[in-house]
């Protein structure tokens, strides 16, 4: 059976690439994202495309000019084209889209992703996905020998599971997912926090799943099934004679699959980014559809640098989990009869504001659950459909969003701002059933393995020539043009941003710092303790790559959480009022303090980089360590100032390989990161090593140039 239907996602903002490749996927779509129109008239001119989701505001060429290129195209001529904008929404441009380009659907954003799946089943006809052929095709994929496609990194990754498995660990908690299911499991990990490595079986199965800050961001699996080779094939992306081609290039070549695919003009960086990500999906949203099996957890785990990590939340990884591996008889069996108890929203802001990612019935559904609504009149709203609502109800609570209740809430107020409903704090709380008793309070985890402390500081020798050492400027003419800026644009805001906020926390009292009055009452302080909870809410900055954004959202979270503790009770209250008083004062933490200071620092060797100022430079990078070593991008410049300063100096070069490689430790998504240590085994002659870290920074970032460059260079005169 060959017959399958394929979209053309054309987005530049990765979230709504995912919302919509999530979305067509759960409808039977094999999907290819682009996210600019040169790569998207490419992949549209080479691959077979039964229908294109067409973004207007693109990078340098415009939504329209890309439809008109299809257009001209004989393949173009009738393939149904369904436009997306959050700019232009006048009606003279949804006119010109259906009169010009033959637009079958003129979406505004945020995408109503109901209205989207009316056009496709109204302009394809019988070609819309039946779900039933969906499943068929895929199972006829999966049924062919796991080694048909499966490369030497999946069968390394097999073997380290099988090794890992057998290690002795200590755990935290240990359990079968028949008692207590994976997505429960995954919230309790989230609330407490978690971070380590989670090994699950089944018979003969086993996976491993890393943990940081409560969240799941990688995963490893001995399921040759789940190779990104096969993964592809099943998806339409390549051609099962493009993946036998490209694993024997592979193995002659010795560069990885992806790599060789992007080169054979297969796919693109962002389409092999794309497939590395749903490769991890895939990994983990199998262990959703197993109803037994056992758990352990270890905290003491060795973290592996992974440059591809799964970016979704843990209430996101619950819901599209759920949605992906439990039938409406397993979600009713888990709800049980739940029809007549009232749907409230969590107490807990770090539950109740978790990102989730939901469209907009979605949305509307869960402003609906204000502690007011029983499950069946939630389900009387028709949102969703009835499989639907008891689905998202089921998500919800496992994901502890919501809670359910017997009784009713007795007064309901919207809180401004926040889009959810809230309840007077005498329904606040409820009480866990008895078998839940264990988990209410976690257990204290045994204290984390100290980390490798970085290395010390280094006095700069004067730079003198060393045998053996290849010239580096004869290998690299403008090395330090590389430097550029290693985080985007919106996340070098965002962490000046959260920066500029703790610093004029540190000067407010808590009053100030919750926006109330000094004699605001308990419904005013919990109304702004809300709504800023939900701003600095850590799953906001949850896919930061850097350690600073991260940290300075949760201190900023935790320290207006500790204003709204101390203020809504009114023994702590009027010690505090007391405290202020008397001249004491209650600071943001010293830790809080050393970012900004680091930040400060970097920000000064980043000005003398660029003078080529490269002593003073690594000197103000190894300030901002010494301040803060958390931070990967502080030591990845260490390192990669320490080699411009003597660039043929061998012990120069070899701490600042270390150096690097502690940012990668801490980082291992920080593409520039790769291309630095790719740079330094190519000036060291180490051609071999180059490419595998050009190749880790392409994966970590599809428009790294730089990386794509010097792998071509690289790959003349390879098979």
């Amino acid at each position: 059976m060959e017959r399958n239907t394929a979209a053309l996602i054309i987005d530049d903002d990765r979230a709504i690439q995912r919302l919509l490749a999530d979305a067509l996927a759960a409808e039977g779509f094999s999907v290819m994202v682009e996210k600019d129109g040169e790569w998207a008239l490419k992949t549209f001119a080479k691959k077979k495309v039964d229908v294109v989701i067409l973004d207007l505001l693109l990078p340098a060429l415009h939504g329209f000019e890309v439809a008109r290129r299809m257009r001209i195209l004989p393949k173009g001529r009738q393939v149904p084209l369904v436009f997306i904008s959050g700019v232009y929404k006048s009606a003279a441009h949804r006119d010109d889209a259906r009169a010009r380009y033959g637009a079958v659907e003129f979406l505004d954003k945020p995408i109503h992703l109901g209205k989207l799946r009316a056009a496709l089943k109204s302009a394809l006809g019988d070609k819309y996905p039946r779900k039933e052929l969906e499943a068929e095709r895929r199972a006829e994929v999966d049924a062919r020998p796991d080694e048909s496609f499966a490369d030497e990194g999946a069968h390394a990754e097999a073997a380290a599971v099988e090794a890992a498995a057998r290690k002795s660990a200590v755990q935290t908690i240990k359990g079968d997912l028949a008692t207590r299911p994976f997505p429960e499991l995954l919230a309790e990990l989230y609330r407490w926090r978690a971070a380590g490595a989670l090994l699950l079986r089944r018979d003969k199965v086993k996976k491993i799943v890393f943990f940081r800050d409560g969240r799941p961001f990688s995963i490893k699996s001995n399921l040759l099934s789940e190779c990104l080779g096969k993964l592809m094939v099943r998806e339409k992306m390549i051609s099962e004679a493009e993946c036998e081609e490209s694993l024997k290039r592979m193995k002659s070549s010795g560069r990885q699959q992806g790599t060789v695919l992007v080169e054979m003009g297969c796919i693109n960086p962002h389409n092999l980014n794309y497939a590395l990500s749903l490769q991890l999906q895939t990994k983990l949203f199998d262990v959703f559809s197993w109803s037994n099996g056992e758990y352990q957890l270890n905290p003491r785990a060795e973290i592996p640098p992974e440059s591809n990590t799964l970016d979704m939340t843990t209430a996101q990884v619950i819901y599209e989990g759920i949605k992906h591996g439990y039938g409406d008889e397993r979600v009713r069996a888990g709800l049980g009869d739940i029809g007549s108890l009232y749907v409230h929203p969590a107490a807990d802001p770090l539950l109740r504001f978790q990102e989730v990612g939901l469209d907009e019935e979605e949305t509307m559904l869960l402003k609906a659950m204000d502690g007011r609504k029983t499950v069946t009149t939630l389900m009387a709203l028709e949102l969703l459909s009835p499989e639907a609502t008891s689905r998202f109800v089921y998500a919800m609570r496992c994901a502890q969003m919501i809670e359910l209740k017997p009784e009713r809430a007795s007064t309901v107020a919207p809180a401004e701002g926040l889009g959810v409903f809230e309840e007077e704090e005498q329904t606040a709380q409820t009480a866990l059933p008895e078998d839940e008793a264990a988990w209410t309070a976690p257990p204290p985890l045994p204290p984390a393995l100290p980390k490798p402390p970085p290395p010390p500081p280094l006095e700069l020798p004067e730079a003198r020539p060393s045998e053996g050492m290849r010239s580096a400027a004869s290998l690299l003419p403008e090395l330090s043009g590389v430097f550029g800026a290693s985080l985007s644009a919106k996340e070098r805001e965002v962490r000046e941003r959260l920066a500029a906020t703790a610093a004029a926390m540190k000067k407010k009292d808590y009053f100030e710092i919750l926006g109330v009055a000094p004699n605001a009452s308990r419904a005013d302080i919990k109304h702004a303790y809300f709504a800023l909870a939900k701003e600095y809410h850590p799953d906001k900055h949850f896919g930061s790559y850097s350690a600073e954004v991260r940290n300075l959202a949760a201190q900023i979270f935790d320290l207006i959480s500790t204003a709204h503790d101390t203020l809504a009770d009114d023994d702590e209250r009027e010690r505090y009022v007391g405290e202020v008083a008397a001249g004491v004062r209650k600071d943001v933490s010293d830790e809080v303090s050393k970012i900004l200071a680091a930040e400060g620092k970097f920000q000064k060797g980043e000005e003398l980089f660029r003078k080529k100022q490269y002593r003073d430079a690594f000197q103000a990078f190894q300030e901002a360590v010494a301040l803060y070593g958390e931070e990967g991008e502080f030591h990845a410049y260490l390192g990669w100032s320490l080699f411009q300063t003597e660039p043929r100096g061998r012990d120069a070069t070899e701490r600042a390989i270390e150096h690097i490689e502690s940012g990668i430790r801490l980082n291992p998504r920080l593409d520039k990161s790769y291309l630095f240590l790719g740079y330094i085994y190519k000036a060291l002659g180490r051609p071999d090593r180059a490419e595998k870290q050009f190749e880790k920074a392409m994966q970590c970032n599809p428009d790294c140039i730089e990386a794509l460059r010097e792998l071509r260079l690289l790959g003349r005169g390879k098979p």
